[in-house]
């Protein structure tokens, strides 16, 4: 019996046992694999067991009393999710959602959310789904600290957020392309458009800052007093808030008030991708689109990105400033 196969049928036959299963048993049920009486049979089922509670399925041995006979078991309440109440198709997803998060190699404790996606898999009882988790657990016990180089970066972080404890960058910067050194108290981490932003208070800038996380060259987190918060987040900080904003959102100067003009037809998708800030409103079958922006060249490159249907109309200096960028493109292509 092939490693793989021989895994999930010791999980379900102590999963579907009433009592503990003993040694004898579980011979039985496996002869080729356990049977004899040598101490080779006893190792190979060991390391099995290591290897199920590497996967996050954790076997033990009950020594039995006067109710219970002696035996292996898997103890339930470590194992089963609690009831999500939720139905078997939308576990489905879930399972979906978090092995695409794991497949990207940059999410923070992938280890844990392979140990959950096999727990998921049994709730789910999606075809082929507890194979997947146990390859997936197994390729990241055999590829430790292989994959993108911002993963190690976001476990770090994720880990100096929860114990609050500030850490020093040296960050490149987007629009200057500028190294600088900054003490950050981290905030928080998200993740949009596949990539990492953690959101924290700049001691360089003095202000809350989201950083581009693949732009830090290098990180450390405060060594001493290990288990004492450095800091305490601001009482109106709201991860989502940040999480949610747009290019144009980020603190570069002071609010702005832009406007663009959106000539038909207009999807829903062009639509969302202003944000849910974006004031809307029809004018003679075009569609105008009202923000303020604190960057306003995330509002210029948006608008330009959308193609010879979009126009900024306001203000007057971003207006100008397309015009430049548009033409200059021109020179370049003719």
């Amino acid at each position: 019996m092939q490693k793989d196969q021989r895994l999930l049928d010791l999980a379900a036959l102590l999963l579907k046992a009433a009592e503990p299963v003993s040694w004898r048993e579980i011979q039985e049920q496996f002869p080729e694999d356990y049977g004899g009486k040598g101490e080779a049979a006893i190792r190979k089922f060991e390391r099995d067991k290591a290897d199920l509670l590497e996967l996050g399925i954790p076997v033990r041995y009950a020594s039995g009393d006067e109710d219970l006979p002696a035996g292996y078991l898997i103890d339930r309440d470590e194992f089963y999710l609690p009831d999500l109440k939720l139905p078997p198709e939308d576990l489905a997803l879930l399972y979906l959602a978090g092995s695409a998060a794991l497949a990207t190699g940059a999410f923070p404790y992938a280890r844990d959310l392979a140990h959950a996606l096999n727990k998921l898999s049994f709730a789910a009882r999606a075809p082929g789904a507890s194979e997947a988790a146990a390859v997936a657990a197994r390729r990241l016990g055999e590829d430790d600290g292989a994959g993108p180089a911002v993963a190690p970066t976001v476990e770090e972080l994720s880990r100096a957020i929860a114990l609050k404890k500030r850490v020093r960058l040296a960050y490149l910067g987007a629009e200057r392309r500028e190294r600088t050194e900054r003490e950050v108290d981290p905030y928080g981490l998200f993740q949009r458009g596949g990539a990492w932003f953690l959101v924290g208070w700049c001691h360089l800038r003095r202000d809350l800052r989201t950083f581009h996380v693949s732009r830090i060259e290098s990180l450390t987190v405060n060594p001493s007093a290990p288990r004492t918060p450095d800091f305490q987040p601001r009482k109106d900080f709201s991860l989502a808030d940040h999480a949610t904003r747009e290019a144009w959102e980020y603190a570069v100067h002071a609010p702005v008030r832009c406007r663009a003009r959106l000539e038909p037809p207009v999807s829903a998708e062009v639509l969302a991708s202003f944000g849910p800030r974006a004031r809307v409103r029809e004018d003679g079958g075009a569609t105008l689109v009202e923000v303020d922006a604190t960057n306003g060249e995330g509002f210029l490159r948006h608008v330009l990105a959308l193609g010879d249907r979009a126009e900024i109309l306001a203000p007057k200096a971003l207006r100008e400033r397309a015009r430049a960028v548009l033409e200059r493109l021109a020179e370049e292509l003719a």
